[in-house]
C-alpha cells in the first residue's frame, strides 16, 4: 500500500497537466458553462476523465493489449472522430439557431431566421452530457499511446510499481486531475460568462466550428497515421 498515495499524486499530476492542451472535452466544457449549463459542463468532463483512468487502469494491471485491438482499428477511431464532426454540425446549425432564438425573438445578429416554435421542443430534448464526455474522450487517436509511452517511462524509471496498489492509484489520480482540470476550467468560464457579453451568444457557433475541426484532423490521423 505505500506505492498507492505515490502513484495517486503522479497520477493527479500527470492527469491535470496532461489536460491542459485544447481539445474537444475543453471546447464542450467551455461552450457549455458559458451557455449557463454548469452541471452539464461537469458531466461532460467526467465522461471524459472516466476515459483516462479506464485506458490507465487497463494498461497499468497489464491489459493494455485488451484495448489496443480496438483503440488502433481506423474504422472504430474514423467513426469516433466522425462523431465529432456530426457534434460540431449539429452546434452549428441547430443549436446555434436555438441560441440564438433564445436570445432574440427577431432576426438574429447571427443571421438566423427565428422559427419560435421549435424553441420550447428544443429545450425538452434529452440530453446524455456524461455520454458526450466519454465519446470525445474516446475520439482522441492519441490517449492510448500517449498513455501507455508515459506510463512505460514512469515503470521503466522505477517511479511506478506495476502492481495492483500502484497501477490502481495512478488511474485513480489520472483520473482526478483530468476532472480537476475541466472543474477549474468550467469555473473560470462561469465567472467570466457574465463579463463575456455578445461573445457567449457565439460561444456555440466558436465550440460547433473547432469540434468539426478535430473531427476531421481525428479522421485523417485515423486513415492516414503510420
Amino acid at each position: 500500500m505505500a506505492a498507492f498515495p505515490l502513484a495517486l499524486v503522479m497520477g493527479f499530476l500527470a492527469g491535470f497537466l496532461g489536460a491542459i492542451p485544447p481539445g474537444p472535452l475543453g471546447v464542450t466544457c467551455l461552450r457549455k458553462s458559458l451557455q449557463g449549463q454548469r452541471r452539464d459542463a461537469i458531466r461532460v468532463a467526467a465522461g471524459g476523465a472516466s476515459v483516462d483512468t479506464f485506458i490507465c487502469a487497463l494498461i497499468g494491471f497489464g491489459l493494455g493489449w485488451i484495448l489496443e485491438k480496438v483503440v488502433t482499428n481506423p474504422w472504430v477511431k474514423g467513426t469516433l472522430a466522425l462523431f465529432l464532426v456530426g457534434y460540431g454540425a449539429k452546434l452549428l446549425f441547430v443549436d446555434a439557431r436555438r441560441d440564438a432564438e433564445r436570445i432574440d425573438p427577431g432576426p438574429s445578429r447571427l443571421g438566423f431566421i427565428p422559427a419560435p416554435a421549435s424553441a420550447p421542443a428544443a429545450e425538452g430534448r434529452l440530453r446524455l452530457p456524461v455520454l458526450t464526455g466519454l465519446l470525445q474522450g474516446a475520439a482522441n487517436p492519441a490517449l492510448f499511446l500517449n498513455w501507455t509511452l508515459f506510463i512505460s517511462f514512469l515503470v521503466g524509471h522505477r517511479l511506478l510499481v506495476p502492481t495492483a496498489a500502484g497501477a490502481g492509484g495512478f488511474a485513480l489520480g489520472v483520473g482526478l486531475g483530468v476532472f480537476s482540470w475541466f472543474s477549474v476550467l468550467i469555473q473560470l468560464a462561469d465567472r467570466w460568462r457574465n463579463r463575456a457579453g455578445a461573445w457567449v451568444s457565439r460561444s456555440t457557433l466558436a465550440a460547433g466550428g473547432l469540434l468539426v475541426v478535430f473531427g476531421l484532423y481525428f479522421t485523417w490521423h485515423s486513415f492516414n497515421a503510420p
